[in-house]
């Protein structure tokens, strides 16, 4: 009997209806509220770092959100525990920072975007990404993501090996997890922003 599990778990899935879910954008991004009479348009103070699920917990095997980092701001130094994630820039230029590996040869390659070094006490990897870019984080990866422009906005597409987002922020290169609350104008690095019907 128990040789027969394997089997049914691959058949299953195949004979079980399934369903197409649709995130519709509205979901992802509502509307902001309209400013309240008298107060300014511009609220450039508030959340730097946002994370929008779009798909969570729709399947076992992956999730996606939207992350967008304001101008001028940078997520905290995280990594993503066991899963592996796959981003996808869709607007704006950002800095893809990643520790160093041990032992790392520095690329030969003139026209790359990768500066290397070989310890934690140098400065992290600096990968470009403009929109169309794609980077690989694999599982254990520490990264950290930076929006250098003072004026556009970083989205990226973040698409994990698992069916929610797995985000362990980090008090620094090699630090420990950050046991306290996110900083203030962070949303989604502690609570994450859902998303809604559909």
């Amino acid at each position: 009997m128990a040789s027969l599990i394997p089997i049914i778990q691959e058949i299953l899935p195949m004979i079980l209806p399934s369903s197409i879910s649709v995130t519709r954008a509205s979901d992802i991004f509502p509307s902001p509220p309209p400013p309240a009479e008298g107060s300014p348009r511009d609220m450039s103070g508030g959340v730097r770092v946002l994370s929008r699920d779009a798909v969570v917990n729709k399947t076992d095997k992956m999730c996606v959100t939207i992350l967008i980092v304001k101008p001028s701001s940078s997520t905290t130094i995280r990594h993503n525990g066991e899963q592996d994630a796959i981003i996808y820039a869709t607007s704006g230029t950002g800095i893809l920072l990643s520790s160093p590996p041990d032992n790392l040869i520095a690329s030969t390659d003139n026209t790359s975007t990768t500066t290397s070094s070989s310890s934690f006490s140098d400065k992290p990897e600096r990968h470009v990404l403009s929109p169309g870019d794609f980077a690989v984080i694999p599982a254990w990866t520490e990264h950290q993501i930076v929006n250098e422009s003072d004026a556009v906005e970083l989205h990226w597409i973040v698409t994990r090996s698992g069916p929610s987002p797995v985000e362990v922020n980090l008090t620094g290169w090699g630090g420990s997890e950050l046991q306290e609350p996110t900083a203030a104008g962070v949303e989604g690095e502690g609570e994450r922003q859902g998303q809604g019907p559909g």
